[in-house]
């Protein structure tokens, strides 16, 4: 198959999240099993285009809605990105958080239905609200490429002012209750789920949480009304990114049979953060600091625990939470903060550490847990989309499960399920078990891919008969 990845954001070339791997992952999936892969992003390079990069060819520019782009290609590993330019839209300080995103990203989705249209894919896989309109215009275009839409997170929709419609070149028949019309103002993310041939979400469980008022943002009735064309596919991790066997960030190298350097990676740790070297449980939390990642009812959880443990958090996000971050780390002993985006850190921490732990109020999917069990860390999380399908609870009279799980939104729960991990780290073989159980678990793209491609195979075009 020729397959068209839509998105706004792709490693190595962009990231300000998870969609940055998702998407590099994918596609390396895909070009691994033979498909042709090209994935369609923003050039965020000063002045639209990137074109002394290596391996980057300019292609012609294109001309839509009276905007220009420049197109520029180029290869990355087995397959190709097309990177669509415009300094005025794109080469800002930041990728997002701008008032006029939404008209910043429907004409690139303008852009992408052109070059779409024009090309011979089998099926365009778009992704969240940044690229919703790509199904819609193509369908005014009187294209018949079929069209999957992902939803990454419901919350954020691209909602604007109609005007957005003249702007991008959106047929006003579209502005009605059924079509695009969303309280009033357009939507991105609805235009994706109407009009998308096939619509995903990125966890088996998350796809019916949606469909309910308290995950739905006011988008449950219509993601119902959709159910008959909604799958869930988990997500899976990279794991030529994320092995602990071979991986460059970490001071010692270790596997499931052989654990040694993980204590030598804990270690090294400790020194780094000025910890005491004790066995005591190293706990770690790593990303994004949003009330969305229950941040709060971590920071409340952790002072009702009364085991000794040692704590470390890496991430950036909401100002407020941030500066209680910093605060409870100023006067907590065994407390560390380290409030930026850090990669390598971030490797060395899922490497270092006994215990993670992520109290999402909803988690889409969530990769870190997966990470941090590949990695031999075990995973304290609220049962919730992504991470009720990846993680099961240890059992320690039968050594099965792999981690830790609470119900509610509530830190009271969250601190019992910290101190039963903690209770149970005091039990080394009985803690041993539950870390080869996380380390066994496979959550390599390979199997997503594989059902992204069967999702695919319901929707491709017959071929024509010439």
């Amino acid at each position: 198959m020729k397959i068209g990845l839509v998105a706004a954001e792709t490693l190595p070339l962009s990231k300000s999240g998870g969609l940055a791997d998702y998407v590099y992952s994918l596609a390396n999936a895909f070009a691994a099993a033979g498909h042709h892969v090209d994935v369609m992003v923003p050039d965020y390079a000063p002045g639209g285009t990137s074109n002394s990069a290596t391996g980057t060819n300019a292609a012609a520019p294109i001309s839509v809605n009276g905007r220009q782009f420049t197109v520029s290609e180029e290869s990355i590993g087995e397959w190709r990105a097309l990177k669509i330019g415009n300094s005025e839209l794109f080469s800002r300080e930041r990728m997002y958080g701008y008032d006029d995103d939404p008209v910043r990203f429907g004409h690139f989705s303008a852009a992408v239905s052109a070059l779409a249209s024009a090309g011979d894919y089998d099926v365009l896989h778009c992704n969240d609200w940044q690229t919703g309109f790509v199904p819609l215009l193509l369908k005014q275009r009187k294209s018949d490429l079929p069209t999957v839409f992902a939803i990454h997170n419901l919350e954020f929709q691209g909602n604007y002012s109609p005007s957005l419609m003249d702007e991008i070149g959106i047929d006003h028949s579209y502005f009605f209750i059924e079509g695009i019309e969303f309280y009033g103002n357009v939507s991105a993310m609805k235009a994706g789920i109407v009009y998308c041939d096939r619509l995903v979400t990125v966890s088996p469980t998350y796809s019916q949480e949606i469909q309910t008022p308290e995950y739905g943002f006011r988008m449950d009735g219509v993601i119902r009304k959709y159910a008959g064309k909604l799958r869930g596919i988990l997500n899976g991790i990279d794991y030529r990114m994320w092995n602990p066997e071979t991986d460059r960030s970490i001071p010692a190298n270790y596997s499931r049979d052989n654990r040694s350097g993980k204590a030598v990676c804990k270690s090294h740790t400790q020194r780094e953060f000025s910890l005491p070297q004790v066995r005591r449980p190293l706990i770690v939390s790593i990303g994004r600091l949003w009330r969305q990642k229950g941040i709060d009812l971590l920071l409340d959880a952790l002072q009702d625990i009364e085991e000794g443990f040692q704590f470390i958090i890496l991430g950036t996000g909401d100002p407020d939470l941030m500066r209680k971050v910093q605060d409870m780390a100023s006067s907590t002993p065994g407390f560390r903060a380290v409030l930026r985006y850090d990669e390598q850190l971030a490797h060395r921490l899922y490497a270092a550490a006994d215990v993670f732990v992520m109290p999402s109020r909803f988690e889409p999917c969530g990769l870190s847990q997966m990470i941090s069990m590949r990695y031999g860390t075990v995973p304290v999380v609220r049962r919730t989309g992504g991470l009720a399908d990846t993680v099961t609870q240890f059992d320690p009279d039968t050594a099965t499960g792999e981690g830790f799980l609470f119900e509610d939104e509530n830190h009271e729960q969250l601190a019992d399920a910290i101190g039963e991990a903690l209770s149970i780290y005091s039990s080394p073989e009985i803690w041993r078990s539950a870390v080869i159980n996380c380390m066994t678990k496979n959550f390599s793209w390979d199997a997503s891919a594989s059902k992204y491609a069967e999702l695919y195979g319901e929707i491709v075009r017959t071929p024509k008969v010439s």
